[in-house]
């Protein structure tokens, strides 16, 4: 198995895998069913249940990173 696809299993490699895919499809929705797809590939099951899941997920990521960057600034 390569770097790339353990990657994968973090949520920042995922998500760094998904914006790869995003500048290379017309919608987010088709850049994550890819990813899944790859994910389901390597690993026998999905990561996440649905675009849904996975965006809120995501949004909740950025936010808390987002938060604790002003704390320290």
């Amino acid at each position: 198995m390569n770097i790339k696809i353990i990657s994968l299993l973090s949520p920042e490699g995922f998500d760094a895998r998904f914006w790869d895919l995003a500048a290379q499809t017309k919608t987010y929705k088709e850049a994550y069913e890819k990813l899944e797809q790859e994910y389901e590939e390597n690993f026998c099951k999905r990561k996440y249940s649905d675009y849904n899941s996975y965006r809120n997920c995501r949004d909740r990521r950025i936010k808390k990173a987002k938060l604790l960057h002003d704390r320290t600034n």
